[in-house]
């Protein structure tokens, strides 16, 4: 059974996301040596500045590379981690007929890459994410 963890910051419940997924979307310089047991969270609250906490310990979204797409509401927020497609692509390419998601990596030039659970902040694919994100931008 797994057991929810509480964001530190906010109080909210957490998301589990794996390791490789916190390692590689925490900038480089900030990131901190982790022994490989530690259960990694995501603070899902849009509201909260927590981005990933195990424990009391946690990382702010100013550590980040990138912002996280459900925290951030610029159109210049990835939607697709691996190919670097933003929200503002997205909606572009939706305005110029584009209704599926292999119409707007056409449009756009832009194919996903598989390394979703490791650059997406969530640690899994985006395809609901840009599913969502192409039906509100309609």
């Amino acid at each position: 059974m797994k057991l929810i963890q509480i964001c530190p910051q906010c109080g909210q419940p957490g998301l589990r996301v794996n390791a490789d997924a916190v390692k590689y979307n925490i900038v480089k310089f900030k990131r901190k040596k982790k022994d490989s047991g530690t259960k990694w969270n995501i603070c899902t609250n849009p509201d909260c500045e927590c981005s990933y906490f195990s424990g009391k310990e946690f990382f702010r979204t100013s550590d980040l590379r990138r912002p996280l797409f459900f925290k951030d509401a610029s159109d210049n927020v990835p939607v697709c981690y691996c190919s670097g497609l933003t929200k503002g692509e997205v909606k572009d390419a939706v305005r110029n007929g584009c209704k599926t998601i292999k119409d707007v990596q056409k449009y756009t030039k832009k194919s996903m890459s598989g390394h979703c659970e490791t650059r997406n902040p969530l640690g899994k694919c985006c395809r609901n994410v840009f599913l969502r994100t192409i039906s509100t931008s309609v």
